[in-house]
């Protein structure tokens, strides 16, 4: 199972150069999720699409976030409610990818990001700024190796 996890580009590079890092929050597809969408059937690209979608919304919520960067790593987790995984550990050598915006994205991503400000994640989602950020700009697939080519 794929987690998606939304840090902050500093955390990232900082993740990057220590090796790891510790008690983050992702995002996965589980049975959990699967039960907050009402049970729809969803294959497993479009469950992992929406755990990457609120790893994403998540990414907007932090004070000193200013773009949206998620890692993706495998392991088998459970999750809880709307994905939401904790993790102990997670280490530079398990990031499979990076899933960033592109450039254009740039005014709907601080647009949503004012109008989340103080919200947790199921309100963030409730917006009309996430939602048309959403419709408009799909986060991008990165190679771990691409993070200092990414702007935030």
């Amino acid at each position: 199972m794929t987690v998606f996890v939304p840090l902050t580009f500093v955390a990232a590079r900082q993740l990057r150069s220590t090796g790891s890092a510790s008690d983050l929050v992702g995002y996965a597809d589980g049975p959990a999720l699967r039960s907050w969408l009402g049970g729809m059937p969803l294959d497993d690209e479009e469950a992992n699409y929406v755990a990457l979608n609120h790893a994403g919304v998540a990414a907007l919520l932090p004070e000193d976030a200013s773009a949206r960067l998620g890692l993706a790593g495998g392991r088998d987790v459970s999750g809880g409610e709307l994905g939401v995984v904790r993790l102990p550990e997670v280490t530079w050598g398990a990031v499979r990818s990076l899933f960033a915006d592109e450039e254009a994205a740039s005014a709907a991503v601080a647009k949503a990001r004012a109008a989340v400000s103080g919200l947790d994640l199921a309100a963030a989602l409730a917006t009309p700024e996430v939602e048309q950020l959403l419709d408009a700009h799909d986060l991008l697939w990165y190679a771990p190796d691409e993070l200092e080519a990414l702007s935030d």
